[in-house]
């Protein structure tokens, strides 16, 4: 008979309940009030995105008590945790872990129960800081995902957030892993074709994810049980989504001494993660004042699968704003034209941008087995040919500092709300821990 204590669920559900705040170093700690700030700061600048504007039409008017980020009024939970994560999700800067978009499924659920369990400031930090744990120990032991056509991040996040919804909610051991196997059936295998179109289910996907996550924490809390077994089991988590279960002890190795969720970076430019290097990269190449017209070809060498992401070898036509920061030619054209490619705005409302829409067709990619960094070679109509190499990348920039994303924050935040709201909320966000009900926060944002 299987010792259920003793399974991965068994294992990671005993972790989320017994740790507590005050066991965290103190640079897990920073990293959670990092990962509100970081979702805030997306989620108060990409309020009035199209996808944003089409999900709070929807929710307004759904009575409840739980708090829409940005919004004068509220909804029930299920609505304001999926309003919340399409809002993180709407500029394309959210933050990355293992491939994964935590801040856009864990904060959102963190959030909405917290409010509703009365918790305090360290008990919504810790919850947070679970979810993004079990979902980069899970996405170790699982990429790449076994098929392609399935989007891995909210898989993963969807269990991370069953983990942080159920530690919100006090559930015990017993109903902690009965949340993390029923949250594990019922996780959805959403899908990666919406990149290709530019078309709103890849943000509708994670406010979906959202409410699964909640789903089976209620599940649990009111009785409900899950196979011991359901991340190792022959036709469990593992070999549903990695096909194979070799790299099953890194989901438990070292739990609460080494911390994956500090392998999270930050997006500095509001694109897909995988354009973020290349962007950097192709940016000095702006200094020469090149013009598409005068352009021959520009030579990308890549590593093999560096361009193997859903939407990212794409040459137009782009017909919205989804599809530009997506591409990977497009984002790399954009830079080399010297376009301000660090503004959300720039995609949003120049995605039909003609000269770099030209530049696109112009690219060639090659695929070279052994190469780790990029290399673009430009060539001009008058005989020249322009090298920029990835020695040039500051990964610096990708950091998840604090100071760094105080900065994010009151850059994004401040145009939207003012400067005043933005440091009081940024101010309160790095004291939590010293408050004792998250809602009076939570009420003012």
């Amino acid at each position: 008979m299987v010792d259920a204590g003793k399974t991965i669920s068994g294992t990671l559900a005993k972790f989320v309940h017994e740790i507590s705040y005050d066991d965290l170093p103190q640079k897990v700690r920073d990293l959670a009030k990092t990962r509100i700030l970081d979702a805030l700061s997306t989620a108060i600048a990409g309020r009035d995105m199209p996808y944003s504007k089409v999900i709070l039409n929807m929710v307004k008017g759904n009575k409840g008590n739980s708090t829409i980020v940005g919004c004068d009024f509220k909804a029930n939970a299920e609505d304001a945790m999926f309003a919340n994560s399409v809002l993180v999700h709407s500029i394309f800067q959210e933050d990355v872990l293992y491939w994964s978009h935590p801040d856009t499924i864990i904060v959102p659920v963190a959030f909405t129960v917290s409010e509703q369990e009365h918790s305090s400031g360290k008990e919504l930090l810790l919850a947070i800081l679970l979810g993004y744990e079990i979902t980069a120990r899970l996405a170790r032991a699982v990429y790449p995902v076994a098929m392609s056509a399935f989007r891995g991040g909210p898989i993963m996040c969807t269990v991370g957030s069953g983990a942080t919804a159920g530690r919100l909610m006090k559930l015990d051991a017993e109903k902690l892993r009965n949340t993390l196997g029923l949250v594990a059936s019922i996780s959805p295998g959403v899908l990666n074709q919406g990149w290709w179109a530019g078309t709103m289910e890849p943000v509708i996907e994670a406010g979906q994810c959202t409410r699964t996550a909640y789903l089976a924490a209620r599940c649990a809390r009111a009785g409900a049980t899950s196979d011991p077994v359901e991340f190792e089991g022959r036709d469990g988590f593992l070999n549903a989504w990695a096909g194979t279960q070799e790299r099953v002890s890194a989901i438990t190795d070292n739990l609460g001494k080494d911390y994956i969720a500090m392998e999270t970076w930050e997006k500095y430019y509001p694109v897909c993660s995988l354009n973020q290097r290349n962007i950097q990269v192709a940016l000095p190449l702006a200094k020469l004042g090149l013009k598409a017209a005068n352009i021959e070809k520009v030579v990308e060498r890549t590593w093999i699968g560096g361009v193997s992401y859903a939407g990212a070898d794409f040459t137009g036509p782009f017909v919205n704003d989804y599809q530009p920061p997506m591409s990977n030619q497009f984002t790399t054209a954009a830079a080399i034209l010297g376009r301000p490619v660090k503004s959300f705005d720039y995609y949003q409302k120049n995605y039909n941008d003609v000269e770099v829409a030209e530049l696109t067709k112009k690219f060639e990619i090659i695929r070279e087995d052994g190469r780790d960094k990029y290399r673009f070679e430009v060539y001009t109509k008058d005989g020249k040919i322009h090298v920029a190499e990835e020695e040039t990348i500051d990964m610096a920039l990708y950091e998840p500092e604090s100071g760094r994303l105080m900065k994010k924050f009151t850059d994004l935040a401040s145009p939207v709300i003012g400067e005043q709201r933005a440091a009081s909320i940024r101010d309160q966000v790095m004291s939590l821990d010293e408050v004792s009900d998250v809602c009076e926060f939570l009420n003012q944002l």
